[in-house]
């Protein structure tokens, strides 16, 4: 290295003069010479630099794997982000529905107006409210009783709302309108689907179960 630096010193103009030297040799020769210390510096920093991106590669393929991990096994939701919940005033409930049905005691939005209305459907009566917010957000919920030998197959994504077997789904969009099944004892099965409205308020997979497993008596 001191004696790189001594001859980098020695390479004055008039080092050449007399020696038959070419405007072109001398310019080669002393790019020759700084070049190596070029060489040096560029080999420290890479020596430095290499480790450092390796590690900056492996934190972000651990990260990429633990995300889609989790979210296969359901530990991550696609969005984490959960609604506010308002506890929901039970006497609101219709006295029309029947006693065996449990009522939700958590909303996503605060309760406005309720409706219900009864209809035939070919696995018995089915009973539906419907929960409206100020911003016309709709929570819809629907309640069945179904015989013991009532074999039903949900073909969404499987859920579990406390014990119980359900199923989940969503729409695309903006809009997104979530909905779930599930069936309590084999012989009753509750459903609910919300839709946001006029608000930019969507429900993921685990607000809906948390809604369902809010259900009581």
């Amino acid at each position: 290295m001191d004696e790189l630096k001594q001859l980098r010193g020695l390479m004055k103009e008039e080092t050449f003069k007399g020696h038959g030297f070419t405007s072109k040799m001398r310019e080669n020769i002393l790019n020759e010479i700084h070049s190596q210390r070029t060489s040096k510096s560029f080999s420290f920093n890479k020596q430095i630099f290499a480790p450092v991106m390796s590690v900056l590669f492996l934190a972000a393929c651990l990260s990429v794997f633990v995300y889609f991990g989790g979210t296969q096994l359901g530990l991550i939701d696609e969005n984490n982000a959960s609604a506010p919940f308002y506890d929901y005033d039970d006497s609101d409930r219709p006295a029309s529905l029947r006693d065996e049905f449990k009522f939700l005691t958590k909303s996503p939005f605060e309760v406005e107006r309720v409706t219900m209305k009864t209809s035939d459907d070919p696995l018995g009566k089915l009973d539906t409210v419907t929960l409206e917010g100020k911003e016309n957000q709709i929570l819809k919920l629907t309640f069945q009783s179904l015989t013991p030998d009532t074999d039903l197959q949900f073909s969404q994504k499987k859920v579990k709302v406390g014990q119980y077997s359900g199923s989940y789904s969503e729409s695309d969009g903006p809009a997104k309108v979530s909905h779930i099944a599930w069936i309590e004892d084999n012989v009753i099965k509750y459903e609910m689907e919300y839709i946001p409205g006029q608000t930019d308020v969507t429900l993921t997979k685990r607000d809906m179960i948390k809604m369902a497993e809010s259900f009581r008596h």
